[in-house]
């Protein structure tokens, strides 16, 4: 299965235009954007708009720039965005467990209770790919300077719940020094893609 993942466009037509090509040339089964699909919400309905001509299903979720429930109402609109939070969405045997917004929290009690919930306790973390506006603490997608501890502003609590699941690809974005960036976490793949975006076929990662 190949996905085709883009963070912080941040309503820039280019970005979003470089997105659509690509999807268009690689033909992916998904695309997923991983927040800050807007500036503070700006034009939001005419960026989901073109997201949906991409007409391949897209999964969604909100950054720091967008509200929850006004860009899950938004997503609601088009038939090919699907607006994932604190949900699951299964399709060609993976599963995508999706959180958004936030990005400045370093600890978060939702995020630490989501994978002890009873509707994930089944999940073969080998073949889930988390979707996660913040990055992971301590790795190259959450550092915004030149690797000093005081420049790593990412999730601690998003780091514990990766080195303990182990899942096999985490998607972020935020962290604009990041783009493009990758690292792991024991044998999860970390990777901050950037608005142009990057294809990945998940079954090279099992």
């Amino acid at each position: 299965m190949k996905i085709y993942a883009f963070t912080d466009p941040h309503g820039n037509t280019k970005a979003l235009a470089a997105v659509k090509e690509a999807v268009r040339k690689e033909k992916p089964d998904l695309v997923v954007c991983t927040g800050d699909l807007t500036v503070f919400e700006r034009d939001m309905k005419a960026v989901l708009s073109r997201i949906n001509l991409f007409h391949v299903p897209a999964l969604m979720l909100h950054g720091n720039h967008e509200n929850e429930r006004r860009m899950r109402k938004a997503c609601s609109q088009f038939p090919n965005i699907r607006f994932l939070h604190e949900e699951a969405y299964e399709q060609g045997g993976w599963t995508f467990l999706a959180y958004g917004g936030e990005g400045f929290k370093d600890e978060d009690e939702r995020l630490e209770t989501l994978p002890l919930r009873k509707e994930f306790a089944a999940l073969d973390w080998s073949k889930v790919v988390f979707l996660s506006h913040a990055p992971p603490y301590k790795t190259a997608v959450d550092d915004v300077g030149e690797g000093g501890e005081e420049w790593h502003v990412g999730s601690k609590t998003l780091a514990r719940l990766v080195k303990k699941r182990q899942p096999a690809l985490v998607l972020c974005g935020h962290i604009h020094e990041a783009f493009h960036k990758e690292d792991r976490i024991g044998k999860t793949l970390v990777v901050n893609p950037g608005p142009n975006g990057k294809l990945f076929d998940l079954e090279t990662l099992t």
